[in-house]
Order: C-alpha cells, then sequence, then structure tokens
C-alpha cells in the first residue's frame, strides 16, 4: 500500500511541475515568417530588370534575382506566351462573337484564375490553418465512428452502460430521458443539502466580489504584455504584407514591360506575316515565357499564411499558375511543337471540288465557308464536309493524343488534378461543369421547340428520304462547317418569308459608309453611355482594313499593349451589316481595356474566360435591335410589327442558342478525356454520342474510330478552351 502511495505522489508532484511551467514561463509562440527577403536594388540598365538580363533578344530582357533565402529558378527553353489580345478564330461564322474573338491569353499563357483554388486541394497548401473542410474528418458525427464502435452488435442498446437502453430501467420506474441527476428532480433536492433554499439566501454563502479590490488578485501585468504581444504581432505582419505590396508592384512595372515588347512583336507578326516577323514574334514570345517563369519561381516560395489581405493574397495566387510554361523545358518544348504542327496540319488542309478532280485547293475560308452557307445540294455538302474532316481531323490525331498527356501534365506542375480542373479554375466554381449542364437543362424546351421547327422546314425542303422526323438533324446541311450555327439557312426556315429580317448592308453602301465611319459609329455609341473617348493613337495605330502591299491576319482582335496608353484593332472590315455589329463588339473589348487600364496587370484581364466575351455579346446584341438601326437612319421606316419582331429573334436564336449545345458538347468531350473517363479508342464515337445527346445532330454518313471529327474544330489543334 505504501509503494502505492508514493508512485501517486510522484506524478502529483510532476503534474504540478508541468502546470507550474506553462502558467509561470509557457510555451514559446513561433513568429510568423515570410519566405521573402529583401529584393536587390533595381538595375540602372535600360528595360526592366531586377537583375542580370538574360541574353533573349535585341531588347535587355528582365530578370528577378534569387528568391529570398531561395536559389533561382530554373530557365526554360521555348515556352509558350499570352499575347493580350482577343482574336478571333479562322474557321466560324461571323455572325457568332466567338468568330471575332479568340482569347489568346487562354493559349499561350496563364488562365484567370482566383484564390478559390486554394480550397480546392487542401493538401496542395499546406500552410493554411484549419478551415471549415477539416471538420468533416473530425466529426463525431459521421456515421463511420458508430458504425467502429458497434461492431457485431455486441452493444445493441448503444453499449452495456447505456443510459438510452430500456432494460436499464425496466425495474426503475422512470423513464429513460430523466437524469438521475437532474435538477428537476424533487428526489434530487430531497437528498441535495446545497440546493435548500436556506442556503440561497445566506449571506454567508453569497458570491460577492470581495475580492475584487484585492490587488493581489490583479493580473494587469499579463494583460498588458498579451496586448502588447499582440500589437507586436500585428506589426509584423502588416510589415511583411507591405513587403509582399512593395514587392508585387516592382513586379507588375516589370511584367507591363515586358508585356508591352512581347505583344508589340505579336502585333508586328500579325500585320505583316513574313518570315522575319515571325522569328521576332517567337524571340519574344520565349523571352516573355522566361520572365512569367522567374515571377511563377518566386511567387511559389511566398508564405500565403501571413497574408490577410485579400487582393495580396490573390495576387500571389494568380501569379503561382503559368499554364503550360510550368512545364520542363523538354516536355514545354514538346507541347509547343504539338499544336505547332497540328495547327499547320489545320491550316494547310484543302480539297477538290465536288465532282471537278481538277479543281483542287480549296481551303476553309474562304471556299468550303462559302460552299457550306449557300449551297443547298445534298451530294455537294456531303462531299465538302466528310473531305475537309479526311484532311484535317483524321490526319492529327496520334498528335492530339500526345497533347492530352501534356496538357494533364502542365496541369499538375500548377497544382491541379488534371485539365479538367486547371481549365474550370478560371471560372471560380467547384462543380463548373454541373454548373454548365444546369443552366442548359433551363434552355432545352426552347432548343428543342428551335430543333424540331428546323427539322420540319428542312424535311419539307429536301424530303422525307433525307430527313427522319423523328432522327436527328444531319450535321451538314445547316449552313455550317461544325452546325454550330444555322443562320446561313434563314432563307429556308425563316418563320415569315415575305416579312425579311433586318440586312441594312444596301443601306450602308448607299450612304457611302467605310471601315472608319464605321468604328466612330462605334465609338459614338460607347461615348453615349458615358465611356471614355479613344485615344488619337488608336486611330493612328490600329488596322481597320485589309493592307494592300502586305499579307496579314485579318481575324477581327482588340488588342492591349499594357501601357495604359496604347490600344489598338485589328480587322480587315467590309461594309456590311455583320461587320458593323463586329466592329461595335472590339470597341466593347477597347472600353474594358481602358476602364482596366489603373489596375495591377494581373487583374486587368476579364473576371473569367467568358466575361469579355459576354460584355462584347451583350453590345452587339443592343445594337442590332431594330430600333437602333432606325436611329443610325438605316432603317427608313417602321418595322415594329409582330411578323418582323419574331424574325430578328429567330436569326438571333439561329446564330446564339444552337450553339450553345455545340459548345457545351466540345467542352464536355474534352473534360472526359482529361479525366480519364473515355479512352483513345473512344474520341470519335463519343463525341457525336455527345453531340446528338446535347444538339440532336448527327454526321452525314457512319463514322468510325478511324476518324478524328472534333480535330477539324481550330479549338480542338490549338488546345484553346471553348467555355467563353
Amino acid at each position: 500500500m505504501s509503494g502505492y502511495l508514493y508512485v501517486k505522489a510522484v506524478i502529483f508532484i510532476v503534474l504540478i511541475s508541468d502546470l507550474y511551467r506553462k502558467f509561470t514561463v509557457g510555451d514559446p509562440t513561433p513568429k510568423p515568417q515570410l519566405d521573402l527577403p529583401p529584393l536587390p536594388p533595381s538595375s540602372t540598365t535600360p528595360g526592366p530588370g531586377l537583375g542580370p538580363a538574360p541574353s533573349l533578344g535585341p531588347a535587355p530582357g528582365p530578370s528577378l534575382g534569387p528568391a529570398p533565402g531561395t536559389a533561382s529558378g530554373p530557365d526554360p527553353e521555348n515556352p509558350t506566351v499570352v499575347p493580350n489580345s482577343y482574336a478571333g478564330e479562322p474557321d466560324e461564322e461571323a455572325r457568332s462573337s466567338r468568330d471575332y474573338d479568340r482569347d489568346r491569353s487562354q493559349r499561350y499563357g496563364p488562365p484567370y484564375e482566383s484564390d478559390d483554388v486554394y480550397y480546392r486541394d487542401r493538401s496542395r497548401y499546406q500552410d493554411r490553418p484549419y478551415n471549415y473542410d477539416d471538420r468533416v474528418n473530425y466529426n463525431n458525427d459521421d456515421d463511420r465512428y458508430y458504425s467502429d464502435r458497434n461492431q457485431n452488435n455486441r452493444y445493441s442498446g448503444g453499449g452495456p452502460y447505456s443510459n438510452d437502453d430500456e432494460r436499464y430501467y425496466a425495474n426503475r420506474g422512470r423513464s429513460p430521458s430523466q437524469n438521475p441527476y437532474n435538477q428537476d428532480d424533487d428526489r434530487y433536492y430531497a437528498r441535495n443539502p446545497y440546493t435548500d433554499d436556506r442556503y440561497r439566501n445566506d449571506d454567508r454563502y453569497r458570491n460577492d466580489d470581495r475580492y475584487g479590490n484585492d490587488d493581489r488578485y490583479r493580473n494587469d501585468d499579463r494583460s498588458r504584455y498579451d496586448d502588447r504581444y499582440g500589437y507586436d504581432q500585428d506589426r509584423r505582419y502588416q510589415a511583411q504584407n507591405d513587403e509582399i505590396r512593395r514587392y508585387l508592384g516592382e513586379v507588375d512595372s516589370k511584367s507591363s514591360q515586358e508585356c508591352f515588347l512581347n505583344v508589340a512583336a505579336q502585333w508586328n507578326f500579325e500585320t505583316n506575316v513574313n518570315e522575319a516577323s515571325q522569328l521576332e514574334a517567337l524571340t519574344a514570345q520565349q523571352r516573355y515565357s522566361e520572365f512569367q517563369r522567374l515571377v511563377w519561381d518566386r511567387m511559389r516560395v511566398v508564405d500565403r499564411s501571413s497574408i490577410f489581405d485579400d487582393k495580396l493574397f490573390r495576387q500571389v495566387n494568380l501569379m503561382s499558375i503559368i499554364g503550360a510554361s510550368a512545364l520542363p523545358p523538354d516536355q514545354l518544348d514538346r507541347y509547343n511543337r504539338l499544336i505547332n504542327d497540328m495547327l499547320v496540319i489545320y491550316n494547310g488542309a484543302s480539297i477538290c471540288a465536288y465532282e471537278q478532280p481538277f479543281h483542287c485547293g480549296l481551303r476553309l475560308q474562304p471556299e468550303l465557308k462559302e460552299i457550306m452557307a449557300k449551297s443547298r445540294d445534298w451530294d455537294e455538302l456531303t462531299w465538302v464536309w466528310i473531305e475537309w474532316r479526311r484532311k484535317s481531323g483524321r490526319v492529327m490525331r496520334e498528335l492530339f493524343e500526345q497533347l492530352v498527356d501534356l496538357t494533364n501534365e502542365a496541369a499538375k506542375y500548377n497544382n491541379f488534378s488534371n485539365g479538367e480542373d486547371y481549365w474550370s479554375f478560371p471560372f471560380d466554381s467547384f462543380s463548373f461543369k454541373d454548373d454548365m449542364e444546369q443552366v442548359w437543362n433551363e434552355i432545352l424546351p426552347l432548343y428543342e421547340m428551335i430543333h424540331a421547327y428546323t427539322r420540319r422546314k428542312l424535311r419539307e425542303f429536301y424530303g422525307p428520304d433525307k430527313i427522319n422526323r423523328n432522327a436527328p438533324i444531319p450535321d451538314h446541311i445547316l449552313g455550317n462547317m461544325y452546325g454550330q450555327s444555322w443562320s446561313n439557312i434563314l432563307d429556308v426556315i425563316i418563320p415569315y418569308p415575305g416579312r425579311s429580317f433586318l440586312e441594312v448592308t444596301p443601306a450602308m453602301n448607299a450612304q457611302g459608309y467605310t471601315p472608319l465611319v464605321m468604328f466612330q459609329l462605334a465609338e459614338e455609341f460607347f461615348l453615349s453611355l458615358n465611356m471614355t473617348a479613344l485615344p488619337p493613337q488608336f486611330w493612328i495605330n490600329s488596322l481597320l482594313e485589309e493592307p494592300p502591299d502586305r499579307p496579314a491576319l485579318c481575324q477581327p482582335s482588340a488588342w492591349d499593349f499594357c501601357n495604359g496608353q496604347d490600344y489598338r484593332i485589328k480587322m480587315c472590315t467590309t461594309v456590311t451589316h455583320k461587320d458593323l455589329i463586329t466592329a461595335h463588339h472590339e470597341m466593347a473589348h477597347i472600353q474594358y481595356f481602358i476602364n482596366y487600364r489603373h489596375h495591377p496587370k494581373v487583374f486587368r484581364d476579364g473576371a473569367n474566360p467568358g466575361f469579355h466575351e459576354a460584355v462584347g455579346d451583350a453590345i452587339g446584341l443592343s445594337v442590332s435591335t431594330p430600333r437602333h438601326l432606325q436611329t443610325l437612319g438605316l432603317v427608313h421606316k417602321s418595322v415594329d410589327d409582330t411578323a418582323h419582331d419574331i424574325n430578328f429573334l429567330f436569326a438571333l436564336a439561329m446564330d446564339k442558342v444552337v450553339f450553345l449545345p455545340f459548345a457545351l458538347a466540345l467542352e464536355a468531350w474534352r473534360f472526359d478525356i482529361f479525366s480519364k473517363k473515355i479512352t483513345k479508342e473512344q474520341y470519335n464515337c463519343h463525341w457525336w454520342l455527345l453531340r446528338e445527346r446535347y444538339g440532336g445532330i448527327k454526321p452525314p454518313v457512319l463514322r468510325s474510330e478511324l476518324d478524328f471529327d472534333p480535330g477539324s474544330k481550330y479549338h480542338v489543334p490549338a488546345n484553346i478552351p471553348y467555355s467563353r
């Protein structure tokens, strides 16, 4: 017995000693550290630089010195870049906004990211504190917690001593809901002397403030110490955030200068296509990508747990994701070569004319596009549809399979699980694919009515032997190479043929419109909305007509030269109704650039990849209304009647509504490939399953896995997301 008491005494002394140390000495609190040391002084040499400039071109190059406490990052080879423009696509209908504006930053560099990626995968950010998601892992309400405790039902009542077991109360005469020590039980008061009112009213037992004025019981010194420590900690955090803010400001200045050099080189190439300008553009592209890689290496070592400014945290987060440029140099070079090889196949594809074997060299633009839009010959349309896919998509199938693997690899280097997560990230949604499905299901009833009406009209035109009243519509008779816009067959399916929809091209020609006048009208439209007037440099530097003395890439695009002053539009404008709408669309991008010029460069892009296009489309819809065209003097008689209104709205639906199932199918197809839900042996079959599921469209002839029909669409070989 004495030995037992001795052991208890020893344990008691140890516990008392430990408590004494904790309350008198205290555990040391680690101070927050920022993995960003003081920056070296700025270089005094020409051009941006925080250190020695890499010799990548004629201009002095940028360099970020070694990160605080870290070694300098590796220099990649042949990376890609983001020219800050919105370029059009060479293969689509001009009526769609996506035909006019291709977001080049989606192809060449970092997408629009947000700080929500941090919460998408906590394993990537171990430096953040405990968050809400961790509660799930430690929640006592988890069924697994109780299932483990009740294995084999050894304790069927929740345990051998469970108060909920009826057997426990069988002979006690009380309800299981009662507590044997419940103060509301009269028996408790009967035997508990401390609940007696005699003691409640006795002044000797009152808990008055007898010690409130005794200095021996005060702890003012410790309170003052806690306040002082908290103040010092706040000052340290503020100093660290100020250091990050200063550093990001310096990086933003260098990024803007490097972006200007790169965009200028890309502009020179696209407005004057030759070998020299192409080499200059590639050199600038590589240079800018290396700068992005240096910034990326620095941002990765920043301690984000000490950043409590949401704006700073978002900037660091956006700079920490650079897309394919994060790949090692050898893989990045392979990635770029695959895209370039597929684009060479796409741009070089040509076919021979139907039943004219010696009339060859027909390309997608303008010959094949014109045939698909205007021909009503079933056999000719079938021939063109098949031959274009045979010469373009089928040839690049093996290259695309390799590109998928590298895209997933690049996503992992940016801390995403696969390409689907990486492409969905800019939209700030944990369920982006489901969100698109939900929106489509809301629009589906309207589309089903449009589809049924169009199928009936085409069946009347081509005959019941060609089109079944219950089957999907063949893809090749919809007026577009991809069936994504049906506006070219309005002459067949217009609801009121005698009341033609608005077409103001003749009026524009009669009134002497020029490309310059069209853009001046667009500027007046935005000035009427109290927007900013365009700077004089815009009119001097923009390319608004196709140059007669040199080749140029004519896809309409808006350009931000990253210096807050130089904005341009490149468009081979013709005096037509649709180009008038396009001019307003492109001008919307310029106004967006101008209004965001005061923000850091990383915040000057759209809020997400679809935001810019949404703004441009909204402006285009406003400009194309009959009432606005009347204010321009292009419509001289009233068209305010039901027939004209229905024709106008139906024409819009043929361009906007029917495009949605095509875009949804294309993005869902690539998401399923990136996430490995389908294998390479199912690429073509899965594509047509999705086209039929979303759009009710089928191929004109049987297809097989020898074909690769999605590859005939520009965005697939260019590896550009379509969710915009």
